[in-house]
């Protein structure tokens, strides 16, 4: 999976950045013919974009740097980290948004309409959505969060070109319908980039795992051996996709030590089989099943 993985997050990354800048090119030309700020603003933004695709590329690329000497366990948590920056990037284009529909209310500025500028604004659009859809599920198939983040910034390009695009048809009948849309989509991203630095940072900090993982951990020691009594202090480390476990087995002290050691083996073989997690088992004697006291 690694190596499919860090492939896949590099081609999120690198067709992101062309399709934004081919994008950017159109709208930006179209805007300066027909003298449009509107449509000139709307292309620097879907420009910015790929400063989140250059952030996924350059995160995944330290992600997948082989351990040293001071990060034994690799550098999977670079992702996160530059989760949260695009997460920081999300939250800088929800307060631009926001102050300048803000302004736009104030104003009460309108768009003039063209034909040519909604066919180029409904097809930048219709690209943007349908980038961030392959994005979410790249991020869905392959446990990103990396990718999950530059997914909502294509998402609100689209959301605020759309405004834009709606806009142009009802700007005469409904001049506020800018400002107002672009204040609710400003709220909407600064809702994702929240969500997004607090999921990353929980993450940086050590959450828990979920109580499945535990329980289905639980049940591949406990199944690997019949004179397995209890399973308890399961502890698990993730550093991207490397993920180290611990946990403590306990085995009746009538056991030898040789034969102790075949069970914790065997537990740490099927783990890294079952779920690809790097394990240490931690020894316990035990004189009976029922005079061990359970902890989870």
């Amino acid at each position: 999976m690694s190596e499919e993985r860090k492939r896949i997050i590099y081609l999120e990354g690198v067709t992101s950045i062309v399709v934004n800048t081919a994008l950017f090119a159109v709208k930006f030309y179209y805007g300066f013919v027909y003298n449009s700020i509107a449509i000139v603003t709307d292309a620097v933004h879907t420009l910015s974009d790929s400063l989140t695709s250059i952030i996924v590329i350059v995160g995944s690329r330290v992600a997948y740097r082989k351990p040293d000497s001071e990060h034994p366990f690799g550098h999977g948590r670079s992702e996160l980290i530059a989760s949260l920056i695009i997460g920081v990037v999300l939250g800088f284009v929800a307060y631009e948004l926001g102050a300048e529909s803000y302004k736009k209310l104030l104003e009460a500025s309108t768009l003039v309409f063209s034909s040519i500028l909604v066919i180029v604004l409904a097809l930048s659009a219709l690209i943007k959505e349908l980038l961030a859809q392959w994005a979410f599920r790249l991020a869905e198939k392959y446990g990103s969060q990396l990718i999950r983040g530059d997914a909502w910034h294509h998402r609100s390009d689209a959301l605020v070109t759309g405004v834009l695009l709606v806009a142009m048809l009802v700007g005469n009948r409904y001049w506020w319908f800018d400002g107002a849309a672009g204040l609710a989509i400003s709220l909407l991203i600064l809702y994702t980039a929240i969500k997004l630095l607090l999921e990353a940072s929980s993450e940086l900090l050590g959450r828990a795992p979920e109580k499945n993982l535990i329980d289905r951990i639980k049940h591949i020691a406990e199944s690997a051996s019949s004179i397995v009594l209890n399973v308890h202090h399961i502890h698990v480390h993730k550093y991207g996709e490397h993920v180290e476990v611990t946990l403590h087995v306990d085995l009746p002290d009538t056991i030898t030590l040789e034969e102790a050691h075949k069970i914790a083996t065997l537990i740490e073989e099927r783990i890294k089989n079952e779920l690809g997690y790097e394990t240490t088992v931690h020894v316990e004697p035990a004189k009976s099943k029922h005079e061990i006291k359970h902890e989870d």
